[in-house]
């Protein structure tokens, strides 16, 4: 099943929702390459996406800075996601392709629902005062 960006999603930060849209879609791309059991591509997909996220947290960092607001309790979760998505791809490839249905499910939902999490609670303070700046805004 898909999990698609909404307008809901949004974060109020083109930067951040456009990395949040791009992390959506990887995602879904994971779910995809579990359902067909393609373990080199999931191996390399997941790396992919571990340094998107890695990237990610360096402009949010940024952004945060930027407006004053306190970064190190948002930091852990990214650091907990991370964590989440790099014990997901060591579990799934130590397994090369030889998962259940509901193991792939299992990791899909993991998957989806960390994001969702991160996108639509922890990432709450942050929108808030997000709200005072312009959608275009990024640090100088």
């Amino acid at each position: 099943m898909d999990f698609s960006y909404t307008k809901q999603m949004s974060i109020g930060n083109r930067i951040i929702d456009s990395a949040h849209e791009k992390i959506l879609d990887m995602i879904n791309r994971i779910e995809y390459l579990i359902k067909v059991c393609d373990c080199h591509a999931l191996s390399e997909t997941f790396n992919l996406l571990e340094e998107h996220l890695s990237d990610y947290f360096l402009v949010e960092e940024g952004i945060a800075q930027a407006i004053n607001f306190p970064f190190t309790e948002h930091d852990v979760t990214h650091q907990y996601l991370l964590n989440k998505v790099q014990q997901s791809k060591n579990d799934l490839v130590a397994n090369n392709g030889m998962w259940s249905n509901t193991t792939a499910k299992h990791y899909s939902n993991l998957l989806r629902d960390c994001l969702s999490t991160h996108i639509k609670v922890e990432s709450e303070p942050i929108k808030i005062m997000l709200g005072t700046r312009f959608y275009d805004f990024k640090p100088s």
